[in-house]
């Protein structure tokens, strides 16, 4: 089991194939790392594990798998290191779980499931896979193919691009850049400006207190909550479907700082547009 003596933050890369990864940052002046065989009675698994390679130098660690475990995985890696550390993770077929707070994270995923606790900032770019974020305090830049993603809460802004799949942004506290050729959008609150394009698929935003809207997808519904107390302006049209919007015809609220602006079109589906719940 390497041990390396770590005073303060390192920067950490795994790159690996068929392999569980569990990586725990906590407040500790050593990093650790242990390699094992998922089944110890499968010589797959044993020698996948024995021919993982792990080197630290210069504050850097690197964890590699040198041969490809199973599609279910083969190794288990737990590494234990400072808070604060940067992680790179490449991956293949692999699970990535973190716990604690992590400084900048860089994520090239063929496919997998990911699960970071706490990041900085954010680079990705998924084939496929799923891939979910408690919180970034920074700014994110995700782009890739099909996959699913989930991000509790962004401080800084996000740029998403990808091919399809679902994106569900619990609190962006910044701007939204989000395009697709098929993905859902789904936004509990926004509390900066979205710009949503998707050709194929439904767009929500479920409270916006301030900002710009501009909202466009061929087909699929748009729906905008707008915030109980927030000025409204809307231009939304629907070529071959309905427009509900209750917002217009009840008036705006007292004169307020916040005020929201919605632009949204669809070819092929209703857009609704009404007051956030409280």
């Amino acid at each position: 089991m390497p041990t390396y003596a770590t005073s303060g933050p390192i920067a950490a890369t795994v790159e690996v194939a068929g392999a569980q990864v569990r990586v725990t940052a906590s407040d500790r002046t050593d990093t650790v790392v242990l390699v094992e065989p998922i089944d110890e009675a499968s010589r797959k698994d044993v020698r996948v594990a024995e021919k993982t390679e792990v080197d630290f130098a210069d504050g850097h660690l690197s964890v590699k798998t040198r041969a490809a475990g199973e599609k279910a995985g083969s190794v288990v890696i737990t590494i234990d290191l400072p808070a604060g550390s940067d992680l790179a993770a490449y991956l293949a077929h692999s699970d990535v779980h973190t716990v604690g707070p992590f400084g900048a994270c860089e994520l090239r995923m063929a496919s997998g499931r990911v699960e970071l606790d706490r990041v900085d900032a954010l680079e990705a770019n998924i084939a496929s896979g799923q891939v979910a974020v408690g919180h970034i305090a920074g700014r994110a830049s995700i782009d890739g193919g099909a996959f699913t993603m989930r991000v509790g809460a962004a401080d800084g802004t996000v740029r998403l691009s990808n091919s399809g799949g679902h994106a569900w942004i619990g609190h962006a506290r910044a701007d939204l850049s989000l395009s697709s050729a098929s993905c859902d959008f789904d936004v509990d609150r926004a509390d900066g400006s979205v710009t949503a394009t998707t050709a194929s698929g439904a767009i929500r935003i479920g409270r916006m207190a301030n900002g710009h809207a501009k909202l466009m997808n061929g087909s699929g519904n748009i729906e905008v909550g707008i915030g109980r107390h927030a000025t409204a302006r809307i231009d939304v049209d629907s070529e071959r479907a309905s427009v509900r919007d209750s917002v217009t015809p009840a008036g705006n609220p007292d004169p307020s700082d916040d005020e929201v602006f919605v632009h949204a079109r669809t070819r092929h589906g209703d857009i609704i547009i009404q007051r956030a719940a409280s």
